[in-house]
């Protein structure tokens, strides 16, 4: 093929030219993108990886501190003298609970028998406006 017998308008040269140009240039600005976020992925890998290692050497301090405070709180013999003590003190306070609570049950008992007396006295003397029907909970049989 004889390229000498061509003959192009010099428009369409510059033209083709002018696009040869473009692309070139798109493909030098891809791959400077390119290089650019190369190294920045690289950059960010390698911070990641930083940061990773201090945040493990900082979980580790925290876990041999806490392991530490667990051996320092079971480092204590337990003392079943201690608990036996506790429960007797316990047991005590029962015992004075169950006490008291009898004597008020017998207190109880005895102001409602006399009310309930008082009750009946006040029925036998028909006095007037009597209108006692109150119901004294059967604590009136413990006269």
């Amino acid at each position: 093929m004889n390229f000498s017998n061509i003959k192009l308008p010099i428009g369409i040269i510059g033209i083709i030219v002018a696009q040869a140009f473009g692309i070139i240039w798109y493909v030098a600005q891809m791959d400077s993108t390119v290089s650019n976020l190369d190294s920045t992925v690289s950059t960010m890998q390698e911070e990641a990886t930083t940061i990773d290692i201090a945040v493990l050497q900082t979980d580790l301090k925290n876990l041999q501190e806490k392991i530490t405070m667990m051996d320092e709180m079971h480092s204590e013999k337990f003392d079943p003298s201690e608990l036996e003590e506790a429960i007797e003190e316990l047991e005590d306070r029962i015992s004075g609970l169950e006490t008291t609570d009898a004597l008020i049950d017998n207190e109880m008992r005895t102001i409602m028998s006399d009310h309930s007396g008082f009750s009946d006295v006040l029925k036998d003397m028909g006095i007037s406006g009597y209108g006692d029907n109150r119901a004294y909970g059967g604590y009136g049989d413990y006269k």
